[in-house]
């Protein structure tokens, strides 16, 4: 016959371990408790790490494709320089006179790349939290 009294007492220990080792894990943080399962948890950091490493990856992406936009653009002799611009996330582009480096058009201006930029601590003010 299983006991279910000391079965209890292994589920209630193995619960008593795994908060005392969260609780470690937290010290010296000033957080509220977090009172979500621990598999819960451990999905949302392992998505948000995701998130962050998808992000950077995305970044070099596009430094990488701004460059080689570049020297493809020299080498038919255009005047177009691609940049990324890390306020918008993305590509800017900017268009030069050929015989001088008077900027003639940049996409996305600076007027709305300044807007993104403002747009984005607005909603970072909303959310508590810079996106």
């Amino acid at each position: 016959m299983i006991d279910t009294n000391h079965i209890s007492k292994i589920d209630n220990t193995e619960s008593i371990r795994t908060r005392l080792v969260d609780m470690v894990n937290s010290s010296g943080n000033a957080v509220a408790e977090d009172t979500r399962p621990l598999e819960v948890r451990r999905r949302e950091e392992t998505a948000q790490y995701q998130d962050k490493e998808n992000k950077k990856q995305l970044e070099n992406e596009l430094r990488e494709l701004s460059k080689k936009l570049n020297d493809e653009m020299k080498r038919v002799g255009t005047d177009l320089n691609f940049s990324y611009n890390e306020n918008i996330p993305g590509l800017k582009v900017t268009v030069k006179e050929s015989n001088s480096d008077k900027v003639i058009r940049e996409i996305p201006s600076k007027e709305a790349i300044e807007l993104m930029k403002r747009m984005r601590e607005v909603i970072g003010v909303i959310f508590d939290k810079q996106g």
